[in-house]
């Protein structure tokens, strides 16, 4: 069994391969499985929005597929049909959701998203996504849990890994009425599009920042509704908006979002604990009695090298779970070279004139340094006249001296905090609670949303700088860029070129702070 699945997505699989999976053939299914494992992680990732129970309904979906092979009449059919038993077992959580609240638990944490799973933010952060790719994603937070569904059958759609036809099927619907859903998601998805971008203007439209104030910060399809009317009526924020382009025109090829790497682990230490009854893997071959397809496929798999699991996207299928790893690249990791304990004050220092002393040139640089904790302003190594500061929502280099006005100099003052995302790092907010950020690789002021994305943009690893005592800026969440200004003194996320200009434009002191 030595042929590919199609390589064109939108195709069915080779009938062939699904008529030797039906036979038993364990090669034709790990073929099913490697290839159709993304699909039905992205379907259940967007629908349920990134809850906690998004890789149980993955891995049941995977197993109830393997095991009803037999049942399958037309090989041709095989992506229509798993695409619907996935949108099944995705009604079916929601139901046992309602019907079985877990004893003990306030009904706000059962049905809680986990925060380090929110699929929104995965998709911005395993694809590098910026501009209006990223505000399109950032939009899908704003819909009903009802529109999901759909969402996640519509976005595949448009993306070329589902047809038309796949999408009616799973919605168990006529492809008119179909097209009747989808249209409608898609408004609401477009009018949510122009609540994110009206919300980031710069300047904000003042009369949407008054009807924000009472508003948590937390996306919701009330909010949006009430949002996208005032949108709709006002000029200043129409204008704001006026450049987006249809959502389908972004979501052309888009790339699956592949599954963190980090929840294979200990799904598989699960996974062999629960087969072997705590020998390891001895009765892996036996789950589910030796009768299932999953469970004989779970046995073959399992006796693969490790690495192979992490490199090809293999799955492990049986007693309930599947372990699978991305089958994409994952963004480098943090290049911290060792572990640093919780940011650690220093001394505060004076506003020298002149520029600081350059680091000796050739002289080996420790990877991680500190910053001090409190109010401070930021100097810029080779603009030392300017200071980390603000025009609006947006970061600039202003040149700040002791007669500048007073609101001047509070603009260039901040406080320095833990990072949101990782105390290990730091996070910076101004007088106002506003915390700096980056939104599409631009450095601006926003006030605190609780999204997990917004924590990790508001997140910055300290590095040493170019002069003694200064430090350089790394993104948290996009390793590799940092906080650096540009000739027009604007300040962006950019990645470095590794030369001495690019340190020292992206180099700066924590001073006493000028309010």
């Amino acid at each position: 069994m030595e042929r590919l699945l199609s390589q064109d997505r939108r195709q069915p699989p080779d009938g062939a391969v699904v008529e030797a999976a039906r036979a038993g053939d364990q090669q034709a299914m790990e073929q099913l499985v490697q290839g159709y494992l993304p699909l039905v992680y992205n379907i259940v990732g967007r629908a349920l929005d990134g809850h906690a129970d998004v890789d149980d309904v993955v891995q049941e979906t995977m197993m109830r597929a393997l095991d009803g092979l037999p049942g399958l009449r037309d090989p041709e059919r095989f992506r229509s049909w798993l695409v619907a038993i996935t949108v099944r077992q995705i009604r079916d959580h929601w139901r046992g959701r309602q019907a079985r609240p877990r004893p003990g638990l306030p009904e706000a944490e059962v049905d809680a998203a986990d925060p380090s799973a929110d699929f929104a933010d995965l998709t911005i952060l395993r694809l590098a996504l910026s501009g209006q790719r990223r505000e399109a994603v950032e939009a899908t937070r704003w819909l009903e849990d009802e529109e999901r569904e759909v969402l996640s059958l519509w976005w595949l759609e448009a993306a070329g890994e589902l047809t038309r036809n796949d999408l009616a099927a799973a919605c168990e619907l006529a492809p008119p009425h179909a097209a009747v859903r989808v249209q409608r998601v898609k408004e609401r998805l477009e009018s949510a599009r122009t609540v994110v971008r009206a919300l980031v203007a710069s300047p904000r439209c003042a009369d949407l920042s008054a009807l924000v104030t009472p508003w948590d910060g937390r996306p919701s399809a009330l909010w949006r509704k009430r949002l996208a009317r005032h949108v709709r009526d006002c000029p200043q924020c129409l204008f704001s908006v006026s450049d987006l382009v249809p959502t389908e025109g972004l979501l052309a090829r888009f790339a699956l979002v592949p599954l963190p790497v980090g929840l294979a682990g200990p799904v598989l230490l699960k996974l062999i604990a629960a087969a072997s009854g705590g020998g390891l893997a001895s009765g892996l071959s036996g789950a589910h009695g030796g009768s299932s397809r999953a469970g004989h496929l779970l046995g073959r798999l399992a006796a693969k090298p490790l690495a192979t699991v992490t490199t090809s996207a293999l799955v492990l299928a049986g007693c309930g779970a599947v372990v699978y790893a991305a089958t994409r690249p994952h963004p480098p990791a943090r290049q911290h070279t060792a572990a640093v304990s919780a940011p650690t004050a220093v001394p505060v220092l004076p506003r020298p004139s002149g520029a600081p002393t350059p680091v000796a040139s050739g002289t080996p640089a420790p990877v991680n340094a500190a910053l001090p904790m409190g109010s401070h302003a930021l100097r810029s190594v080779d603009q030392p006249g300017r200071y980390l500061s603000e025009a609006g929502v947006l970061g600039f280099l202003h040149p700040v001296g002791a007669g500048s006005p007073v609101g001047t100099r509070r603009q260039s003052t901040f406080t320095i905090v833990a990072g949101l995302a990782d105390r290990h790092c730091y996070s910076f907010k101004d007088a106002t609670g506003r915390y700096l950020r980056h939104f599409a690789f631009r450095a601006r002021l926003d006030v605190n949303d609780g999204s997990a994305i917004f924590k990790k943009d508001t997140t910055f690893c300290v590095r040493t700088g170019s002069a003694i005592g200064s430090v350089s800026l790394e993104s948290y969440n996009y390793p590799g860029r940092y906080l650096h200004h540009r000739a027009n003194f604007e300040l962006w996320l950019d990645p470095s070129d590794n030369t001495d200009a690019f340190r020292a434009s992206s180099s700066f002191s924590a001073v006493a702070p000028w309010a």
